[in-house]
Order: structure tokens, then sequence, then C-alpha cells
């Protein structure tokens, strides 16, 4: 495998894991009626195809432009971008453990949407994945950039390691 890997390679490797399920799983529980959502972060991988029960989807990636079928698929900053309005979900997935400052990353995810879903590597050592600069992350360090509890919090493993998913109650009205 190349240092970076293909899309179909990144996503091939991934699709099967159990963090995906259960993201699925807590979407279709706190967002069943979710008109609009946004992941931010998909890298190329089409996870966002999955959730066939919400019509208007959207993908944002900072490095690569998202293949999501049937989605507006942008190749952008996160922190720059200008949302259409209030997502009724927004997923971020293995992403804030790569910043240098997670924290607004954190804070404009619960501002542009009403159920905000973020995963992280769970309490990995430091160097373990030589592009995280945050870990080891714990739910300490999550809420730290959160700055509010969560709805709802599970441990999944992986390939021997874990990944915390966390639910968030985001913003109640337009961004």
């Amino acid at each position: 495998m190349s240092e970076i890997p293909t899309a179909e390679e990144y996503w091939g490797e991934r699709k099967t894991w159990n963090y995906y399920s259960k993201v699925l799983e807590l979407a279709r529980e706190f967002a069943p009626d979710a008109a609009t959502v946004l992941e931010v972060g998909p890298r190329d991988t089409p996870f966002l195809e999955q959730f066939e029960w919400i019509p208007n989807k959207t993908a944002i990636d900072r490095y690569f432009r998202p293949v999501v079928r049937g989605a507006t698929n942008l190749q952008g900053d996160f922190l720059k971008f200008e949302p259409p309005g209030l997502f009724d979900l927004v997923l971020c997935l293995q992403v804030l453990e790569h910043l240098e400052s997670p924290q607004p990353f954190a804070q404009k995810l619960l501002a542009t949407g009403k159920i905000i879903i973020i995963s992280v590597p769970y309490k990995w050592r430091a160097g373990y994945c030589k592009w995280h600069v945050q870990d080891p992350v714990d739910d300490d360090k999550l809420l730290s950039w959160t700055n509010r509890e969560w709805l709802s919090r599970v441990v999944v493993e992986d390939q021997g390691v874990e990944r915390l998913i966390a639910v968030f109650s985001g913003a109640t009205c337009c961004v």
C-alpha cells in the first residue's frame, strides 16, 4: 500500500468497521426525521450514502473532494465554510485528533447542526498514528473541546483499537 492509500484502499479497509455501524445506528436513533446531513472530513469515502432516509446530503473535506453519490461534495476548509442553514445532523468522524486546535473546529460543528455525532480514537497512545497530534484522546479531552455534555457516548472496538463515539445537541436556531 502507498503512503497515502487510494480511495478504494482506504474505504475498502474501513467500510465494515464496527464504528461506522454504530454511527449509523446512533444517527437513526437521534435524527430519525432528519432532512439534511453534513459530513465533515469524510476523506474520499462514500459512508454518507448509507443515510438513505436523509434526502439532502453534503460532504466537505479539506484535502479530498468527497465521492458521495447524490450529495453536494465540497473540497474546502470547514472553518471557512458558510452553511446555507442549520443541518439536522452533522457527522465528524476521526477528524479532531488530526487538528492542532480542535476546540474551534468542535465549536463550529456544534453551531452548524442540531444533532452532532463525533468519533475520535479512544486513548490511543501518543505516536501510535503518526497523523494524530492529539493522542491520547479521552472523555475529558473531548468534553474540553465541545464544552458540553453528550447525549450519548459509546466506545467501539475495531482492529484491536477503540473509538469513542459521542452524540451532542447542537444549535437550535440558524447559523
